[in-house]
Parts: C-alpha cells; sequence; structure tokens
C-alpha cells in the first residue's frame, strides 16, 4: 500500500499527538527521525531494520544502488538482495552505507 506525502504527514502527526501533551522532545524528535527517514532517507553506517527498498553505498564504489531486503525464506533475519553470484545476503554481513526504507511512489 503506498501512500502520498499528504498521508504521510497526518500519520505522523496522528502518531506525535500522544507525546505533544508531556513535551518530551527526545521522544517527539526520534518518532520524526524514524518515519522523515521514509521521505528525506540520508546516508547512515546503520544497517536496515526492517524490510523495504534501500540505497546501498558500498565502500569504495562510487555509484549507489538501490536493493531490496526482506524476511529469509527460513528465518526472518533480513537479508539484503544482491542479485547473482551472491544473491540473498544477511544484512549482518553487507557492509556500506544504507538510506531508506523508501516508500514506494504512488
Amino acid at each position: 500500500m503506498s501512500m502520498n506525502i499528504r498521508a504521510h504527514v497526518e500519520a505522523l502527526y496522528d502518531g506525535l499527538k500522544a507525546f505533544l501533551g508531556n513535551h518530551e522532545a527526545d521522544q517527539v524528535k526520534a518518532k520524526i527521525e524514524r518515519d522523515l527517514r521514509h521521505i528525506i532517507p540520508t546516508w547512515t553506517d546503520r544497517l536496515p531494520d526492517c524490510p523495504g527498498w534501500y540505497w546501498f553505498k558500498a565502500p569504495g564504489v562510487g555509484d549507489p544502488q538501490l536493493l531490496h531486503v526482506g524476511h529469509g525464506r527460513i528465518d526472518t533475519k533480513l537479508m539484503a538482495d544482491l542479485g547473482p553470484p551472491n544473491n540473498l545476503v544477511d544484512v549482518q554481513r553487507v557492509k556500506g552505507q544504507w538510506a531508506g526504507p523508501l516508500i514506494p511512489p504512488t
């Protein structure tokens, strides 16, 4: 299910309403950062923590590539689809920078 930016902002606000009364700035900031990385991804060394499409930059390689990350066939480990010859590889073993997950376009 894809979500346009307006719907995403409304969902973000609904998720934040519970925090607005007590002004827990750190909780509000963390929630915003988690949600905005879907809309405005930034490069990080943090490994993917949920399935989705991610931009990936390997060390020493100039061009980033778009990778799908999903659960493994046997267990729930997150696996990156690197294509042939390696195909699915545990994200814990993939070194580089990540940006995402990305929300698919509407």
